[in-house]
């Protein structure tokens, strides 16, 4: 939690929050000058020994706050529905799987929501991407924009906005520095065998996450801020804010 913005909770109206932690003079502040709001999307999905289940929402929520940061904005509680997760995929377990189905309902009922409240950009932002993730969320943005014409919903997700900079990973370097940068000390390296990690034995695709660093999660933050905050500004700008 980024507690340490002098204007987060402060006695005056600050450019940014977490949703839930605001009262709504706040929120109605926020809403007026940038309206804005950033679902954070994950998933509880095994990531094997050395990092926690909840790393794809930990990691979608810090990118989330960093965004707002930068832009303004409220920032919503994240959502931990992965879609064809690890579980199904190659049978680990620790893991909660959801329907396509269902992550489209929310999505669609999330989008309209913050659209009724008055939000005219809303960006669901997801931690967890494979195919399936992405066309389920996209699935339920467009419902949303076919019902509402005033409000832009566009889904993202981190290794989109890396672009060739940093390889896209599960568990590997990326992930793990990810989650070193957000929530340091969760990662623990100790229960991993030597030798090379694997997807089938280890639940592990990219480089080897013991090369990850909290240096590295700021420099691949960079590169997704550096590519996602003028597109935010651009959206805004167009919408006359």
């Amino acid at each position: 939690m980024a507690t340490d913005n002098p204007n987060h909770y402060g006695p005056g109206h600050p450019k940014w929050g977490h949703y839930g932690e605001l009262r709504p003079s706040q929120i109605e502040k926020i809403r007026s000058a940038t309206p804005v709001a950033f679902v954070p999307w994950g998933a509880l999905e095994w990531h094997c020994n050395h990092d926690p289940i909840g790393l794809d929402s930990t990691k979608a929520q810090g990118i989330c706050v960093e965004l707002a940061r930068a832009t303004g904005g409220v920032v919503l509680p994240p959502i931990p529905m992965g879609v064809n997760t690890i579980k199904p995929y190659k049978g680990f377990g620790h893991t909660i799987d959801f329907s396509a189905d269902l992550a489209t309902r929310v999505a669609e009922e999330l989008c309209l929501q913050l659209a009724d409240e008055s939000f005219k950009l809303v960006i669901l932002f997801t931690g967890h991407y494979p195919p399936e993730q992405i066309d389920a969320l996209e699935a339920g943005a467009e419902r949303a924009r076919k019902k509402v014409k005033d409000t832009k919903f566009v889904v993202w997700a981190d290794n989109l906005l890396m672009g060739d900079a940093f390889k896209a990973d599960h568990a590997g370097a990326t992930e793990t520095s990810f989650q070193m940068l957000f929530e340091p000390g969760s990662v623990d390296f100790s229960g991993l065998p030597a030798g090379a990690l694997t997807l089938d034995q280890h639940g592990v695709t990219g480089d080897d996450p013991r090369e990850a660093s909290a240096e590295r999660g700021q420099r691949q933050l960079d590169v997704v801020l550096k590519n996602g905050i003028p597109q935010v500004q651009d959206w805004l700008r167009n919408m006359g804010y």
